[in-house]
This record gives C-alpha cells, sequence and structure tokens, in this order.
C-alpha cells in the first residue's frame, strides 16, 4: 500500500495504476537509484508525519544502492539520524538536504566516502574529529549555513576534485582564501572583509556579490583590493560582480597595472551598480577597460533620482579613450534616461570599435524620457563602431514596445 503512496506524490496517480498492473515497475522502484523526496511530494500529505512514515518504509524495503537522494521542507527532526545511517551504507554519489529549521547535520554523513555532489540548507555544518574531507567531491552547494569558519578552509583543502563551489547567506566571517587547484566555478552571496583567490589555475566563471554596508566602513587590514581579489585564477573567462563588491574593492585604490586575471575575461556582469558613485564608476570602467579580450557586458542600473556631477565629469573623460575595448555586446537593465546613463552609454560608444548590439531595458513608468529622445541623443554620440543594432525593450503595464535602430 505503501508503495501506491509513494508513486502517487512522485509521479502521480498515472504511476500509481502502473504500479498496480505491473510487478516489474514496482521492483523497480524497490532497486531505483535515485530518491527526490521533494516539495511536491510532502504536498501530497496532510501531516508530514505521513510523508516520514512512507519514507522510512520505501528505505526499509530498499534493495541495493542509492546513487542520489534529495529531502526538501522536511523540519528538524530526529528521522533524518536515522535515514542518514541507513544511506551511509548505500554509495550516495549526490546528496541534497533542504530543511525547514537549523539541524545539527547527523555525523553519519561525513562518512560518505563516494560522495560527488553535496547540496545543504540551513543546518549546522560541524564535521566530526578525525573528519578527513570528500576525497571525490565536484560539487559543494551551501545555503544558510552555519560552521566555524576555519571549516569551511579544511573542507575545500580536503576535496582536491572541487569544480563547483556556491555558498550563499553562509556564516560571515573575516577571511575566504581559495586554494583549489581544479575550482572551475565559484559563487559567493555574503559577508566577509575579504576573499583571495590564492590559487585557482582553472577557475572559469565568478560570482561574487557582498551584502550588507557595513563592510563599507571596515579599514581593518585584512579587507579585500583588487590586488587580494583577482590574486591567482589565470583561467578566468566571465566574472559577475555587484556595484557593493566593487566599492568595497577600490577603498585600497585602483592599481596602475590591471590584474593578469583580467586578461582572458570574455562575459563581464555589474549588478546593482549605481551612478551616484563616483568611485564605483570608476572602478567600473577599469575593469571594462582592462579586460583585453571582453565580448559580453550587461550593466543593471541602481535607480538614483539626483545628478551626481563629479560622475557624468568622468564618464564624460573617458568617452575620448576612442577604441580601447573590443566589446561586441552590450545589455543595460534599468536604463531610465538619466545624464548619467547617458554619458556611459556614450563612453561604451566611443570605446568599442567591434561592438554589434546594444540592448536597453526598463519598465516605461520608470524612465525619464521618451524612447524617441534617447535615440535622438544617441545618435550624435560619436562611435567607434560602424555598424550597431539599439533595440530598447520598454514593458509598462500590458504591453511591450520594442525599437531596433540601425547606426551608420
Amino acid at each position: 500500500m505503501f508503495w501506491m503512496l509513494f508513486l502517487g506524490a512522485c509521479l502521480g496517480k498515472d504511476a500509481v495504476k502502473t504500479s498496480i498492473l505491473s510487478k516489474d515497475w514496482r521492483y523497480k522502484w524497490v532497486t531505483r537509484q535515485e530518491l527526490d523526496f521533494n516539495d511536491e511530494f510532502f504536498k501530497s500529505f496532510k501531516q508530514d508525519e505521513e510523508a516520514k512514515r512512507i519514507i522510512y518504509q520505501v528505505l526499509l524495503v530498499h534493495k541495493g544502492p542509492i546513487l542520489k537522494f534529495r529531502l526538501h521542507r522536511i523540519t528538524s527532526c530526529p528521522d533524518i539520524d536515522h535515514w542518514m545511517h541507513f544511506l551511509s551504507k548505500k554509495n550516495v554519489q549526490e546528496f541534497t538536504l533542504h530543511v525547514r529549521s537549523g539541524n545539527h547535520l547527523p555525523h553519519h554523513l561525513f562518512t560518505f566516502q563516494q560522495l560527488r555532489f553535496l547540496e545543504l540548507q540551513d543546518c549546522f555544518f560541524h564535521p566530526p574529529i578525525g573528519f578527513k574531507g570528500f576525497e571525490k567531491l565536484i560539487n559543494l552547494d551551501l545555503m544558510d549555513v552555519n560552521f566555524d569558519p576555519s571549516i569551511l578552509t579544511n573542507l575545500i583543502s580536503k576535496s582536491p576534485l572541487l569544480e563547483r563551489l556556491r555558498l550563499r547567506s553562509i556564516t560571515s566571517f573575516d577571511i575566504l582564501e581559495i586554494d583549489a587547484a581544479n575550482l572551475k566555478f565559484f559563487e559567493f552571496i555574503g559577508k566577509t572583509k575579504s576573499i583571495s583567490f590564492k590559487n585557482a589555475p582553472m577557475l572559469e566563471k565568478v560570482t561574487v556579490g557582498f551584502l550588507g554596508r557595513r563592510l563599507l566602513t571596515d579599514t581593518s587590514p585584512v579587507c579585500s583590493n583588487f590586488p587580494k581579489f583577482f590574486h591567482y585564477m589565470p583561467s578566468l573567462l566571465e566574472l559577475d560582480i555587484c556595484g557593493t563588491t566593487l566599492e568595497y574593492l577600490i577603498k585600497g585604490g585602483l592599481p596602475e597595472s590591471p590584474p593578469i586575471a583580467l586578461n582572458n575575461i570574455k562575459s563581464l556582469i555589474i549588478s546593482s551598480m549605481s551612478l551616484i558613485n563616483a568611485e564605483v564608476v570608476s572602478s567600473a570602467v577599469y575593469l571594462i577597460t582592462s579586460c583585453p579580450k571582453l565580448q559580453d557586458l550587461t550593466i543593471d542600473f541602481y535607480p538614483v533620482g539626483d545628478i551626481v556631477e563629479p560622475a557624468v565629469q568622468l564618464l564624460r573623460a573617458q568617452s575620448s579613450s576612442y577604441g580601447v575595448v573590443k566589446l561586441q555586446r552590450v545589455r543595460v537593465n534599468m536604463f531610465t534616461g538619466l545624464e548619467m546613463e547617458m554619458a556611459f552609454m556614450k563612453f561604451i560608444l566611443a570605446s568599442a570599435p567591434l561592438l554589434e548590439e546594444i540592448f536597453i531595458w526598463n519598465c516605461t513608468c520608470f524612465l525619464f524620457r521618451s524612447c524617441k529622445q534617447m535615440i535622438d541623443e544617441m545618435k550624435e554620440f560619436r562611435r567607434a563602431s560602424p555598424n550597431v543594432e539599439f533595440t530598447f525593450d520598454m514593458e509598462g503595464g500590458s504591453y511591450e514596445h520594442e525599437e531596433v535602430m540601425e547606426v551608420p
């Protein structure tokens, strides 16, 4: 009976009918190597206790290895300890645990020596003394996870095959030092005074967003700056960074010689960029002009109401840097038509001889001028590229407006 409930929760009524009609199908579920107890599974029951009983029964009759196990939406409970003990004997390679209230991870998890993918959310990560790491781990994803800062450094160093590392809203700490020879993807959204890529020769994509304005007033010597942040990642191809992070990194000034890590970047995203701060604008221009192979640029402007003359003057001065970047495609979101934003577009048009297209998006209710006014003004800007296609996508209420302009 419980198998019909399990199948119904996971695959719907049709699966239950199939299970009744076919003993072979039922046997396949007894030996299934992937078990996914997701949100939909739990929503199928009026109470979590019913769902827990099904999970117990599924695990008790299961035969063979379980290579992938996912458990979502579960509340903190002793049942998890029992399930982890069972799974510790099943050669689990991919494990996902999302709980609804903080819970110390069962110590059995740290015996999963075949683990290649680990995703944890809303729990306490405290390995037992003598933990030797996950030697086969390739992908680590932590969100709302609390731990002692030294634990993360130790975990990374003891995961020599690690290729993907995502850290979101985890414990705040002073220093995050990345020493991972095989790491290819890194994402950090949270609070830290310093991120340093000490050794990341294979790293191709980096996403970093510092949370909290308090960091901007910190003057301690451990704080990040451009040289520290871009210390050693020679394979970097994609960089996604927010305006607050830029504001933090430039506290130590901009280096005269750009970091070597910028040499191969092809895609740059700057989100929540406020043109109200001339230093942030300066650091953004520095990044754009210091990436000799940059092809794709995305800017998400942070809405501001007043014109800041220093930022405008800086951008106007940069517009004389004729033909210094190799940009081909530019996307600008939350573009309102303010003078500062127009000055930024003027800089881009004057600096990119290979530019092919510019995509501009916003909601019509936020515009300070019409699309036609912006187009007419941009036609007067000096252009390094002979042909640029402009696309204006202005959403408003129940309609969208799109206009394409080729600039001869």
